[in-house]
């Protein structure tokens, strides 16, 4: 049997194929290496995976995943599969692989995630040959939920927004000043809770104000990443991730105005992914 996963900051999707089928999908949280360690992903996938297949019957894992992309914190998370899977050939790479072999198999484009982070990469139709390094919610990941969360959140808490949206927040979410930083400084994964605000926004996606607030985002997307790769304008830009569906309509017009074509978008790479692997 084949265990395919594609993990973000947020969840996990798994997917489990046996004689070129698919016999079970599920999820657990998501497994960034920057925020879990070793035991933590196996306590946590021990217990998921006791109450759903027999591991012994597991021949191949695959793993794709957010903070994947040096050797150090694909370790963190192939130790703990390896535990799991001692007889299995196990295989940890970054999601941005996934993405590009989901979405392009085994054509050149470029791939990107938008999803609670982003990323992008060029891809040759058999390798990554181009990617940025990411600078995580902080600093980067523009585009992204986490980044429409922290840009919404910046100009609500210097009350930059209409009062319509102000009162509409409140009534919508009911977080005081100090309930949001105390989250952001105090609490875990803070990506994951500036990204609960894309919920808000996508919402509020009518009012001008916001639209003009994701185009800007994923201008910054374009400019920030997508940009930075050799012929950008002359292969497609293919996406996957929750965000960039739902706000495609913005991203769409982001991209003309940077002279990209939008190719295909998914929500999930799975099934690109499955249909990858059986090749």
């Amino acid at each position: 049997m084949l265990l395919l996963a594609d993990s973000g900051s947020t969840k996990t999707d798994w997917m489990l194929i046996k004689d070129g089928k698919e016999i079970n999908r599920f999820k657990t949280v998501g497994f960034n290496p920057y925020f879990v360690d070793t035991t933590q992903v196996y306590n946590v996938l021990k217990e998921e995976f006791s109450e759903k297949f027999d591991l012994s019957g597991v021949d191949e894992v695959w793993f794709y995943g957010a903070g994947c992309s040096s050797e150090a914190k694909q370790a963190v998370i192939n130790n703990a599969l390896k535990q799991l899977f001692p007889l299995a050939h196990t295989e940890v790479e970054h999601d941005l692989l996934a993405a590009a072999r989901a979405l392009l198999g085994h054509e050149k484009g470029i791939a990107g995630i938008l999803g609670t982070g982003s990323n992008s990469c060029l891809y040759d139709g058999k390798d990554v040959t181009e990617s940025l390094f990411s600078l995580g919610y902080m600093f980067g990941d523009e585009g992204s939920g986490a980044h429409l969360g922290k840009t919404y959140i910046n100009l609500h808490l210097k009350k930059r927004v209409p009062q319509e949206l102000y009162e509409a927040f409140e009534k919508h979410c009911g977080y005081s000043p100090e309930d949001i930083l105390t989250h952001i400084y105090k609490k875990p994964n803070p990506n994951r809770y500036l990204a609960s605000f894309s919920v808000f926004i996508r919402k509020q996606i009518e009012h001008p104000f916001m639209q003009e607030l994701v185009e800007n985002c994923f201008d910054e997307y374009f400019t920030e990443q997508v940009s930075k790769f050799t012929g950008y304008q002359q292969v497609p830009f293919s996406f996957i991730g929750s965000v960039g569906y739902n706000f495609r309509e913005q991203l769409e017009k982001a991209a003309a105005r940077h002279n990209i074509t939008i190719g295909r978008y998914m929500v999930s790479p799975m099934e690109g992914l499955m249909e990858f692997h059986q090749k």
